[in-house]
């Protein structure tokens, strides 16, 4: 009856958007509401409203700073959910290598070529430089190309490489499945701050300048950005790194 009723959801939650896109306006249509005034008003008030040079991240974290914060719980929320349905798989499997396969992966010396090049050269010099990039595209996401999404998809990247290159190897400390889902419930809960923190400043939620403390508006806008990317960017990376540990718990390769 369970299996039966988990159909009947699957299949409501696929048709109900399904339904709806004929009230949905038609892409390329040139009277349609984005193409006629709401995409003009974000191209001509950008930079006097949002006082960022950067349309797209004026758009993400300004004009539509509540979805983004509904995007950021929704990654969350997927990671928790990897995590739940994968506890109940306690089957693990294990990749054989064959001896001609093994055989390929060794030098004289016993050492796997994997290891020496891979992971101790290339991925070592790789590692920091990712990590360095990732600090760039956060800081300067508000006026360049970039911001949390990216920054947090960097330091994943980052961590994956260091977790399934090699993993009786590491650069940095193990992060367990529990940790990084905390850090991705971290990330949203900064997110949500900053609008809690403007509705106490007798702002709307998410109103950059109405903070509660007393500095100017463009440094106050500036400092409620970095909030929503740091939230964004932990989240990201967060939830990437669970969905990692989750998997290789339950999928061992051998070395």
């Amino acid at each position: 009856m369970r299996k039966v009723f988990s159909v009947i959801v699957i299949c409501v939650a696929l048709i109900v958007p399904f339904a709806m896109f004929e009230v949905m306006p038609q892409i390329g249509d040139p009277n349609s509401a984005p193409n006629s005034h709401v995409s003009v008003h974000y191209i001509e008030n950008t930079q006097s409203i949002a006082n960022s040079p950067n349309m797209v991240t004026s758009v993400i974290v300004d004009f539509r700073a509540f979805d983004t914060l509904l995007e950021t719980t929704v990654m969350f929320l997927a990671g928790v959910c990897v995590m739940i349905i994968l506890a109940g798989v306690y089957k693990t499997k294990k990749r054989v290598i064959d001896p001609g396969e093994s055989k390929m992966l060794r030098v004289r010396s016993g050492e796997k070529v994997f290891r020496s090049i891979n992971k101790d050269v290339i991925i070592t010099l790789l590692q920091p430089m990712i990590l360095v990039y990732a600090v760039y595209v956060l800081f300067h996401g508000e006026v360049s190309l970039g911001g949390g999404f990216q920054a947090g998809a960097l330091i994943g990247t980052v961590l994956l490489l260091d977790a399934m290159a090699v993993p009786d190897k590491r650069n940095f400390p193990n992060i367990t499945k529990g940790t990084s889902a905390m850090i991705a419930g971290i990330g949203t809960f900064i997110y949500a701050t900053a609008g809690i923190l403007t509705l106490i400043g007798g702002g709307l939620f998410l109103e950059y300048e109405k903070f509660p403390w007393n500095v100017p508006l463009l440094e106050q806008h500036s400092i409620g950005i970095l909030m929503v990317e740091i939230g964004v960017t932990l989240g990201v990376a967060g939830t990437i790194v669970t969905i990692m540990n989750v998997l290789l718990e339950k999928v061992k390769f051998d070395k």
